[in-house]
């Protein structure tokens, strides 16, 4: 990480105001790449041509000739480490010939609402099986050419009111939040992930710290689709 840090650092010291904010904010959907940043405004002089993110926890979506590959909840049933990578390079593969730079997954939430919407695309309520799903994707996913964005960060448990709606606030004990919901993150991290995505809701700036100094992640973190404010909202 030592060496493509420094090189980000000297890439983004080049960059004027406008290339921050254009490689910096997410744009477009249901196409082959969705939130793709750069678009069309590439750094071309830079030798920089954007970044294409792909949404899908079974594989490509929005695209011709791909697979629906068996949902997370499936793949950890098996309990088999190295059929869950080959699931995971798999899936990583068809993203790579695709053209996507970044898989927006693997999805690691851990069912805390039985009715939830998106059970089916984690590895299940058990901390220990989760972790293990999680990372074996993870690596899978980048030993094919592609970052893998693990997601949500942190307790994303359920869809109802998610999105733009600040109605809801999820209130964890520190012990809970490390022994359980934490556990598959800290897994990630240890797997090398080059990604986090971040919750909808609020989160308290020590999550992220424990992120960042306790599990020394040292790759990019991204927001969920819907959830930055309006550039007239955000503050410099």
């Amino acid at each position: 990480w030592a060496s493509a840090v420094a090189r980000a650092r000297a890439f983004v010291a080049q960059l004027t105001l406008e290339e921050k904010v254009n490689l910096t904010t997410g744009v477009g959907t249901n196409g082959r790449c969705v939130g793709n940043t750069g678009v069309g405004n590439d750094v071309t002089r830079l030798g920089f041509t954007g970044i294409c993110l792909q949404d899908s926890p079974i594989g490509v979506r929005y695209a011709d000739f791909v697979s629906a590959f068996p949902a997370g909840i499936n793949a950890a049933a098996t309990w088999d480490r190295n059929l869950i990578q080959q699931r995971g390079a798999a899936m990583g593969a068809e993203h790579r010939g695709k053209g996507v730079n970044v898989a927006l997954g693997p999805m690691t939430n851990m069912m805390r609402a039985p009715a939830a919407g998106r059970n089916w695309e984690g590895f299940g309520a058990d901390p220990f099986l989760s972790g293990v799903a999680t990372a074996q994707t993870v690596l899978g996913m980048q030993g094919e050419g592609v970052i893998a964005c693990v997601k949500h960060y942190i307790g994303n448990e359920q869809e109802h009111m998610r999105g733009g709606f600040p109605t809801y606030s999820s209130n964890i004990d520190d012990r809970t939040m490390h022994e359980f919901y934490l556990w598959p993150f800290a897994e990630a991290v240890q797997s090398g992930v080059g990604s986090v995505m971040c919750v909808h809701g609020p989160i308290f700036l020590m999550l992220m710290l424990i992120l960042i100094f306790r599990y020394s992640f040292t790759g990019a973190h991204t927001t969920s689709s819907t959830k930055p404010k309006p550039a007239k909202t955000a503050k410099s």
